[in-house]
């Protein structure tokens, strides 16, 4: 009897986990996302081979949207609350790097938690790379495109000749819609992914705060004035669109700046819709087009796994279930052993890698998020309000609030 008693308190000694049969329980790990049903499909079928393989519960934590995204995170790393890690883009990330709230991983790939890197281009992950640290493992590196309704297209007596490749070839486009259906031929969001679209591809850019007050930038802002006083522009905002897409699906609008993304959401809510995807135009005798935008994971601080949730995102970034379904929706992967599939799998984005190296980075300001709304501000004002300011006083206003101090 004394015999069995010991085997027993031994057992138990030892953990729960050496008894026959009985398995450990999984650790719970929480990944933050805005999005919708098709990123929720990309993670559902990852998650259940993190379970198989780690023995992690993989728990989704969503945000309405990216602005409720960005404004509740820092609130939430301060209280202890946030996600583990999060799935976010390259758009807001510089104000959150500077204010030490997402995780160097550098530790974790000179420990070898973390080796997919090997395997991502260049080009994403140097966006990453800031101040001799690596803040996240870019899954992929898309570009930013053009997109073209060719349902309406065509009922404007509009064909393949016509697609622009100059800004003054969209003004151009806008008239015939105008004067052949009546209707605005350009959609812009009023949001500062759009904007940057614009200024890149007038031969601008932030430059993190120090080029906002530049010539080109101020051409930008002012073309989308001039176009929208003239009435070839609508905004998701005035119809109470969710963003530019579903303009688009909706055949609210012909064109409009975007990303592939757009593609998903039409094959699932106008399956025999028409869409055609190009190059961002560029201003006459500008050699630029938009940005390359990273889908990244990205550990934050004081997560109560951190070394487990950097072996996590490893495992994410190079699981193939992910990287098929992203492929297959229009994302350019980062990988270097998959980055030539993308031609095979999309053929109606190829046109779109060969802009891929005039592509840049976003490069907000250091304040990111109060640079966004003071810019969304500023021109909601003249495109809502009839304020009188044109691109030129708007940029340097905005030098002035931003500049690197």
């Amino acid at each position: 009897m004394a015999r069995k008693l010991f085997a027993l308190v031994l057992v138990l000694a030892l953990g729960m986990s050496a008894v026959p049969g009985l398995a450990e329980r999984p650790v719970q790990i929480t990944m933050g996302e805005w999005g919708d049903s098709e990123r929720e499909y990309h993670i559902s079928k990852v998650s259940e081979e993190i379970l198989a393989d780690m023995n992690v519960e993989l728990v989704r934590q969503t945000y309405p949207s990216d602005a409720d995204f960005w404004n509740n995170l820092p609130a939430q790393i301060a209280a202890g609350t946030a996600p583990d890690f999060i799935r976010c883009s390259n758009e807001m990330y510089l104000q959150y790097i500077n204010n030490d709230l997402f995780v160097d991983l550098t530790p974790y790939i000179a420990d070898g938690s973390i080796t997919v890197l090997d395997n991502i281009m260049d080009a994403p992950k140097k966006i990453w790379e800031v101040n001799g640290g690596m803040y996240g493992i870019p899954v992929t590196q898309t570009p930013a495109s053009f997109i073209l309704n060719l349902d309406l297209w065509e009922q404007a007596g509009l064909t393949e000749e016509d697609y622009p490749s100059t800004w003054q070839d969209v003004l151009e486009i806008c008239k015939v819609f105008k004067e052949k259906l009546d209707m605005p031929g350009l959609c812009f969001n009023t949001q500062e992914f759009h904007f940057t679209q614009y200024v890149l591809s007038f031969g601008g850019g932030w430059g993190f705060g120090e080029t906002i007050d530049s010539p080109q930038n101020a051409a930008a802002l002012q073309y989308i004035i001039d176009a929208y006083k003239q009435g070839y522009v609508v905004t998701p905002k005035e119809l109470g669109a969710s963003y530019d897409g579903a303009v688009l699906i909706a055949g609210n609008a012909a064109m409009s700046t975007g990303g592939t993304w757009v593609n998903g959401d039409a094959k699932e809510t106008a399956p025999d819709l028409k869409l055609k995807f190009l190059p961002i135009p560029n201003a006459e005798g500008v050699k630029a087009s938009g940005t390359i935008h990273t889908d990244t994971l990205v550990v934050l601080k004081n997560g109560q796994n951190e070394a487990l949730t950097a072996k996590v995102i490893n495992y994410m970034a190079g699981n193939k279930t992910l990287q098929d379904r992203m492929l297959s929706v229009g994302y350019v992967l980062s990988m270097k052993d998959r980055y030539e599939e993308f031609s095979d799998v999309n053929p109606q984005f190829v046109s779109l890698l060969d802009r891929i190296e005039l592509c840049s980075g976003f490069s907000y300001p250091a304040e990111s998020k109060k640079f966004a709304d003071a810019l969304i501000f500023e021109m909601e004002d003249v495109l809502f309000n009839h304020s009188a300011a044109t691109g030129a006083e708007i940029v340097a206003r905005l030098q002035q609030q931003f500049a690197p101090k």
